[in-house]
């Protein structure tokens, strides 16, 4: 059986990660809303706990799952450890005296409860004095609509509001200012500003770094010496190279030992990562580590799906498909500073069918887009039996680089 457990990041004010939706389906024969709600959560809670390592999808942050009305009166929460779980009472799920009972044994036993798709009326009133966060869908309740009620809540409750599906970076303003503290949607996943001014002179001595890691034959010597010059990436080589993964009974004290004990290919994931995430160091945690993710997927996509790429092009597409996103600027701007091949310039650009179809794959994957015709086209084939692995392990190698 095919198990897909995806995560929606949840942010807060300061766009770090907050906690993550975990999104579920049973294989691709079955459209997800023609799944039982009790078997969707459950699969999900028991793939989360017992098929995965925990730390490994939820990084050790907390996961909103969605509860239908079946699950809450059996207590099925309490089945799992509190501190990993916010209970996610569904918009359908009306405020009757076996559900607000069950719901106060849950919250007794020290869990936390979210009210999803939130749309106001005082027969809700019971569901919110347990709730600890209320969910407004900014799609189906705009924030203009919802002005009053935002701050009615505010005034009598102790309540934290999350603001979902936040398509913007103006939308995340603007419901940050009207008082919400959670965002979710793919806001961060975008150009916050597209910039009149060009890349900055500290981004653009990075950026050759990444040039010359990029080339067909490395000048390990200059390589080294552009290192020298950059603290950060100097620091982190040493740190890498020294950390527990490796298990080195002696340690690494040069840079150039350093760039030899690693090889040529595992030195520009490496320097490809670290670069990207030092050019970025204002933006979200998450859109860097899904940089990473998105570049460990397109490489082992690659290993199955036959295109022009080597795997290892295609770990470079994957880590720069979100570029645009972490400089807030055009891809077109980026790519000017960037000595890339022609198909790998066009390939940002998506003007390569062949990395198209991997970009929509892993953009499906991410939103837990099931629905999506790529999947139903593709039922059955290898790619998508072992897509759950692939991402899965692709957590696990950005968890490696930013834990």
């Amino acid at each position: 059986m095919e198990v897909f457990v995806a995560r929606q990041p949840i942010f807060n004010r300061e766009k770090k990660i907050f906690g993550y939706e975990l999104l579920f389906r049973d294989g691709l024969e079955n459209s997800f809303p023609d799944i039982d709600g009790d078997i969707a959560t459950s699969n999900v809670l028991s793939n989360t706990f017992f098929s995965f390592e925990l730390k490994e999808i939820l990084d050790n942050k907390p996961g909103l799952i969605n509860f239908t009305k079946e699950l809450i009166l059996q207590k099925s929460p309490l089945l799992f450890p509190q501190k990993h779980i916010i209970v996610e009472v569904l918009e359908n799920i009306q405020p009757e005296k076996d559900v607000i009972d069950a719901l106060k044994q849950i919250k007794t036993k020290g869990f936390n409860i979210a009210l999803d798709d939130f749309v106001y009326h005082e027969k809700f009133i019971p569901m919110m004095q347990l709730c600890r966060i209320i969910k407004f869908d900014l799609i189906a309740t705009p924030l203009e609509s919802i002005a009053d009620i935002v701050k009615e809540i505010q005034s009598n409750w102790n309540i934290t509001l999350l603001a979902e599906k936040v398509e913007t970076y103006e939308e995340f303003k603007q419901a940050e200012q009207m008082g919400f503290k959670l965002f979710q949607g793919y806001f961060f996943s975008k150009p916050e500003v597209i910039s009149k001014k060009d890349i900055s002179t500290n981004q653009i001595a990075k950026l050759k770094l990444i040039n010359e890691i990029g080339k067909t034959n490395l000048d390990l010597k200059k390589i080294e010496h552009l290192i020298k010059n950059d603290l950060s990436v100097s620091y982190k080589l040493l740190k890498f190279t020294n950390s527990a993964y490796f298990k080195r009974p002696n340690p690494i004290n040069t840079l150039k030992d350093a760039m030899t004990f690693l090889g040529t290919d595992e030195l520009r994931k490496f320097i490809n990562v670290v670069v990207v995430a030092d050019l970025c160091d204002t933006k979200p945690n998450e859109l860097i580590r899904q940089s990473v993710i998105r570049a460990r997927m397109s490489e082992q996509c690659g290993a199955i799906i036959k295109t022009e790429f080597s795997t290892e092009e295609l770990f470079t597409l994957g880590l720069f498909s979100l570029m645009d996103a972490l400089l807030d600027q055009k891809m077109e701007i980026i790519l000017n500073h960037l000595s890339l091949s022609e198909k790998i310039t066009k390939a940002l650009l998506l003007k390569n069918k062949e990395f198209n179809k991997i970009v929509n794959i892993l953009t499906c994957f991410e939103r837990g887009d099931w629905n999506n015709n790529f999947f139903s086209v593709m039922a059955g084939t290898k790619i998508v039996s072992e897509l759950p692995q692939i991402y899965l392990n692709s957590v696990r190698l950005a968890n490696s680089f930013f834990d």
